[in-house]
């Protein structure tokens, strides 16, 4: 109770300061036209572009609250587990920001698949690199990267009717960059195996979490991944037969 009486005390005293500069200013001005000098002015006033671009500097970073909390809850269980509130309460934002961002929880986790693009960065590094970071990240990191979470997201919500449209144009979207990237022949069938093994991998990782496995396990895992990984991006692997 003290510290908060100790709080209100400061604010009232800060506001008490602050009225009686504007008061001063006011009183000290020698204009009559009848306008507040500029002196008097309040900041939004004198700087109303520079205001407004703080308000959308605000903006952008409570969304992006918003997007980085629902992304680690969606990760975590299937859409319908997930509330706004628990959203919000996550992020450190009123729930009704939520609306006012985003629309709705389905529009929110439309931005939250949309946003795990990590697949389709580094446009100048080769498909192997892609994919060897890519399988580094889920077999060796830490539990939480944005990896994980991408297929961790599509796994627990693909089978929710309301959702399934968005995760489903999601995986076909990855699966033509996988297929343009990959390119030759049977590229199609190459990005399917390949997002196969990512998955797989994924699934594996998340089984596994409450069990003991132990770095060597995971080293042993990452080297047997990165044979299969050798197979397949041989131009020969797959051939259509003849």
């Amino acid at each position: 109770m003290l510290i908060k009486q100790k709080h209100w005390l400061e604010q009232g005293n800060a506001f008490h300061d602050h009225y009686k500069k504007c008061r001063d200013a006011m009183s000290n001005a020698v204009k009559n036209d009848g306008n507040a000098p500029v002196a008097a002015m309040p900041p939004e006033q004198l700087h109303p572009v520079a205001e407004q671009g703080k308000q959308g500097r605000n903006a952008a970073q409570t969304r992006q609250r918003i997007l980085v909390a629902a992304r680690c809850l969606f990760a975590k269980n299937n859409y319908e587990s997930v509330g706004t509130r628990e959203i919000a309460a996550k992020a450190g934002v009123n729930a009704t920001l939520i609306n006012r961002y985003f629309g709705s929880k389905k529009k929110l986790f439309a931005a939250v698949v949309n946003s795990l693009t990590e697949l389709a960065k580094a446009p100048g590094s080769s498909i192997r690199d892609t994919l060897d970071q890519a399988l580094d990240s889920i077999v060796l990191a830490k539990e939480h990267n944005i990896w994980i979470d991408e297929f961790r997201i599509i796994l627990f919500s693909a089978l929710n009717p309301e959702v399934a449209d968005i995760i489903s144009d999601f995986f076909e979207q990855k699966r033509q960059t996988f297929r343009e990237r990959l390119g030759g022949p049977s590229m199609g069938a190459k990005a399917d195996v390949a997002y196969s093994l990512l998955t797989g991998s994924a699934v594996i990782l998340t089984l596994l979490r409450s069990k003991k496995y132990s770095k060597k396990d995971r080293e042993d895992f990452r080297h047997g991944l990165g044979l299969v990984l050798d197979q397949l991006l041989a131009p020969e692997a797959l051939a259509p037969a003849h």
